[in-house]
C-alpha cells in the first residue's frame, strides 16, 4: 500500500471523527448555555420570590406594631380610667 493509499483511506474517517466531535462539542456548548440561561432564570424567580416575601413581612409587622400601639393605648386609657376611680373612692 502506498502512502497515498494510505492517506485516502485516513481522511474520511479523520473528518468524520472531527464532524462528530465538532458536533459534540457545539452540543455540549449549548446544554452549557441552556443550563446558564435556566440558572439565571432560576434566580431571577427566587429574587422575586424574596422581595415579595420581604414586602409581605414588612407590611405584616407594620401591622402588628399598629395593632400593638392600639391595644397599648387602650390599655393605658383604661389603666388611668382605674386610677382615677381608686384615687376618689380611697381616702
Amino acid at each position: 500500500m502506498t502512502p497515498e493509499r494510505r492517506l485516502d483511506q485516513l481522511e474520511p474517517l479523520m473528518a468524520d471523527a472531527l464532524r462528530k466531535i465538532d458536533r459534540r462539542g457545539a452540543g455540549k456548548l449549548i446544554d452549557m448555555v441552556t443550563r446558564a440561561d435556566q440558572n439565571a432564570t432560576n434566580a431571577a424567580v427566587r429574587a422575586d420570590y424574596a422581595a415579595k416575601m420581604t414586602e409581605t413581612t414588612a407590611k405584616g409587622v407594620t401591622n402588628l406594631t399598629v395593632s400593638m400601639q392600639k391595644q397599648f393605648d387602650e390599655l393605658r386609657t383604661g389603666q388611668e380610667t382605674i386610677m382615677a376611680f381608686l384615687r376618689e373612692k380611697l381616702p
